[in-house]
This record gives C-alpha cells, sequence and structure tokens, in this order.
C-alpha cells in the first residue's frame, strides 16, 4: 500500500511504529499508551481519507485502508483488554526492574 500510495513520508512512520512496538512489548506502559495512540490516529485517518476521498481512490487503496481500520481495532483492543498480555507486560516489568 506504501508504493501504491506514493506515500514518501510512510517509511518514517513505520519505523517509529516498530520502535514503538518494541518498547511496548518489553513492558513500558508508556509505550503502550503510545501505541494505542498511534492506532487511534490510524484509525481516524484512514477513516476520513475514505470517506473524504472515496471516490478519487483506488479500489485496492480503499479496501487495504478498511482491512487496515479494521485490524488496528482488533490489536489496539487486545492490547487494552486482554488479561493474558496484561500479564505480560507486567512480567516483563518486574524482570526488567529485577537486578540479575
Amino acid at each position: 500500500m506504501v508504493a501504491v500510495s506514493q506515500d514518501l513520508w510512510a517509511i518514517g512512520r513505520i519505523i517509529v511504529t516498530v520502535a514503538v512496538m518494541y518498547f511496548a512489548m518489553q513492558g513500558y506502559k508508556w509505550a503502550k499508551w503510545v501505541l494505542i495512540a498511534i492506532f487511534s490516529l490510524v484509525v481516524v485517518l484512514l477513516t476520513a481519507l475514505i470517506v473524504a476521498l472515496h471516490s478519487k481512490l483506488s479500489t485496492f487503496l480503499v479496501v487495504g485502508s478498511l482491512i487496515m481500520i479494521i485490524l488496528t481495532i482488533i490489536v489496539g483492543s487486545f492490547m487494552i483488554f486482554n488479561r493474558d498480555l496484561a500479564r505480560y507486560f507486567t512480567d516483563r516489568r518486574k524482570a526488567a526492574i529485577k537486578p540479575s
């Protein structure tokens, strides 16, 4: 989708998102909430893009954007509400604090 949309800033956004994901998986609370904020922004912006430019976008971009919206909502919800993942983050934080 990055190549089709010809978005030159996409690579930078992807790198920042991957870095935040790394810190989130290490158990940092700030990174988890930054990632949730990024996900929320993605949903809002993609929805606005589809609504505003639906007739000017290719079907591929519209369908791809809708799939991204759905997956982003699922992953964000999972990060907020899943108890096993919350326990994992807690364990990661405890492991980082514990002296070796």
